[in-house]
């Protein structure tokens, strides 16, 4: 990984920093629906050997923080007993550095998350998740919410957003309807980033490839990730916030729904096709806000705890 963009080579068609060449690829995004089929995943799964070069060897992850909850909170039908809904960030490791997926977030992004009182935050997670990202070669977000962009905006690091990719739908988002003040981008400042324009997938790197989502929010992406090993992953950031509605086919409660402003039609096609992904395909489902299974996971070595600081 000798340039943060040797990874781009392969399909900068794609990639767009100027407005209008994005507007005319944003158009023409808009009117293909995106079918989450066999097809997808055979495209997708083909699609990692698009950028040349070594297969990742492994994937660490960080929990920073949470919030307390209620299992009514997050999947329909949930018991209304506490759930602890993890704020999390993934490290994708080669043999000569390491991409990020999701950003994190320092404390002052967290209060936002703190409207009905005090919430975990461990500083020193928090620490080790924003050098992550400062010594990354490159950085995916899977949608424009603070806890996920937060680390790759709210920086005084000038070199993270060059080496981060944001979609246009997360962009616009981030310029027009921010979730906090934080976040918020103007058109100036969104031109420091490499802004991606795809219509269903967009492989990033070896091994790495983004799916378009939009239900959650409107830039919401998946990204499938395969190891050297042959292991594959899909995270799927807030599409579910749990590995329960994804193994149940549940989604969050109407009410949560509401709020958010979810798509719940395209959400059900998403759930439909990640749990044929784990149940058919055998890929390993990653949600971010999951503090069950992901565990589990990294306790059977399927993932690691804690991020490395420099290449193995």
């Amino acid at each position: 990984m000798k340039h943060p963009f040797y990874l781009l080579s392969a399909v900068v068609i794609l990639i767009s920093c100027s407005d209008e060449p994005a507007k005319k690829n944003e158009e023409l995004s808009a009117k293909k629906e995106i079918q989450y089929n066999k097809n997808l995943l055979d495209s997708v799964r083909a699609a990692v050997s698009a950028n040349s070069g070594e297969m990742p060897t492994s994937i660490g992850y960080i929990k920073y923080a949470e919030s307390i909850r209620k299992w009514s909170d997050l999947v329909e039908g949930g018991l209304n007993e506490t759930a602890r809904m993890a704020r999390t960030a993934f490290q994708v490791r080669y043999p000569d550095g390491w991409i990020m997926i999701d950003a994190g977030m320092d404390r002052a992004i967290h209060k936002f998350f703190e409207r009905n009182g005090p919430q975990p935050f461990d500083s020193t997670k928090a620490d080790s998740v924003r050098l992550a990202v400062d010594g990354a070669k490159l950085i995916v977000v899977t949608h424009e919410h603070g806890d996920h962009v937060g680390g790759a905006i709210y920086t005084n690091n000038e070199a993270v957003p060059k080496k981060t990719i944001l979609t246009r739908d997360q962009v616009n988002s981030l310029i027009n309807k921010p979730q906090m003040p934080e976040i918020g981008l103007t058109e100036e400042k969104s031109n420091k980033y490499v802004i991606a324009d795809f219509a269903d997938f967009h492989p990033v790197a070896p091994g790495i490839v983004l799916i378009k989502a939009p239900g959650h929010t409107k830039g919401e992406i998946m990204i499938y990730v395969k190891l050297q090993n042959g292991k594959e992953y899909l995270f799927v950031g807030d599409v579910t916030c749990t590995y329960q509605g994804a193994a149940e086919k549940k989604q969050k409660p109407a009410s949560e729904r509401s709020r958010l402003g979810e798509d719940s039609t395209t959400i059900a096609h998403q759930l439909n096709w990640i749990n044929d992904l784990m149940t058919n395909e055998k890929v390993m489902i990653i949600a971010s806000h999951d503090d069950i299974m992901v565990p589990k996971f990294a306790d059977s070595g399927l993932i690691e705890r804690g991020f490395v600081t420099k290449p193995k």
